[in-house]
């Protein structure tokens, strides 16, 4: 089975769409029509069928689609092993994060690492928590980082810093001055939220609700960027990491607002597929990221992502001619 079907087939399967996987994939039309009708004829089978004007898979092409991501995955991993004994200096590192630590505490530690490393290539992506642990599992990313633990055995996570959820308004807004504020005073407020998928907004609403809280008048943003400008110009109040709201809270242009019971504290987890191969150039970045935190075991198994791949000591000797690069700094 052509590996270049199988990803034509997921590209079509993505989109619904002929004409948009082909521009997806920077071809003709004709030719993804033609991989597909080859897949259909080596399978014995059709994998979609069109009802009116809709693209719909079929159930074989539904079973397919299931597979070919794990085969896919399987095929990227075995390029990877073979290419794992390169150098440290050259390379690529695919690196995704959930919107906390992507934000707020990873960019110290890109930037120290290209400095040590210039000619390392490496593509950084900041999405919620759940499009992360996809991305993991189709073997888009090499290392992730979320805001809670994945409840998935084919990933491997161990937890790297504590965080905190506070709530928080403009200085001027009512509750900021009132204590043991309580979850029935804050349902009357208007709420700025991250969208659903985010971390943050799953354990402060699972909290919300246990206090018999609810949001009557909300406003959904998909960054948390734009939620600290709105709360800051008073248009309502929000719950955030505690890492997320530091810079603002120490400027004074927001306050956090004390909620009568809300203690609502959690890890921030690295997280790889437990097949993943460490490469030397990703043993570099990991090594310094557990040099801004402490290494913990995974918690999956007992299984270790990393476990064929032996300390790099070019990664050691060019780390210890710059001291400075890694020097833990407070959050």
């Amino acid at each position: 089975m052509n590996p270049i079907h199988l990803k034509t087939f997921l590209t079509v399967g993505k989109h619904l769409n002929y004409t948009r996987a082909a521009e997806e994939l920077l071809i003709s039309q004709p030719t993804v029509s033609r991989q597909i009708k080859q897949l259909e004829d080596h399978l014995q089978t059709r994998l979609f069928e069109l009802l009116g004007k809709s693209l719909h898979y079929t159930a074989a092409g539904q079973t397919l689609a299931q597979e070919a991501v794990k085969a896919l995955g399987v095929l990227d991993r075995l390029t990877e092993a073979v290419r794992a004994h390169g150098s440290t200096d050259n390379g690529a590192l695919r690196i995704g994060a959930s919107t906390t630590p992507g934000l707020y505490l990873l960019p110290s530690i890109l930037s120290a690492y290209h400095t040590l490393y210039p000619n390392v290539d490496f593509d950084y992506s900041v999405e919620n928590s759940s499009l992360i642990e996809k991305q993991i599992l189709r073997n888009d990313l090499d290392v992730g980082f979320v805001g809670v633990p994945l409840n998935n055995n084919s990933i491997a996570q161990c937890p790297i810093v504590s965080d905190e959820i506070v709530c928080v308004g403009a200085p001027e807004h009512p509750l900021v001055l009132e204590e043991d504020v309580t979850a029935a005073q804050l349902s009357k407020e208007t709420w700025i939220v991250r969208e659903k998928g985010s971390a943050t907004r799953s354990l402060f609403e699972e909290w919300f609700g246990s206090q018999g809280g609810a949001w009557n008048k909300v406003i959904t943003l998909t960054n948390p960027e734009p939620v600290k400008k709105l709360v800051a110009a008073n248009l309502g109040i929000s719950f955030s990491s505690r890492f997320a709201v530091a810079e603002e809270i120490s400027k004074g242009t927001l306050r956090c607002i004390d909620v009568k019971g809300l203690a609502l504290t959690r890890q921030l987890f690295l997280v790889q597929h437990v097949d993943k191969l460490v490469t030397p150039v990703m043993e570099c970045f990991l090594d310094m990221v557990f040099q801004r935190f402490p290494r913990p075991s995974f918690e999956e198994s007992g299984t270790t992502p990393g476990k064929n791949v032996k300390p790099s000591r070019a990664r050691s000797d060019k780390q210890a001619k710059n001291p400075n690069v890694n020097q833990r700094t407070k959050c």
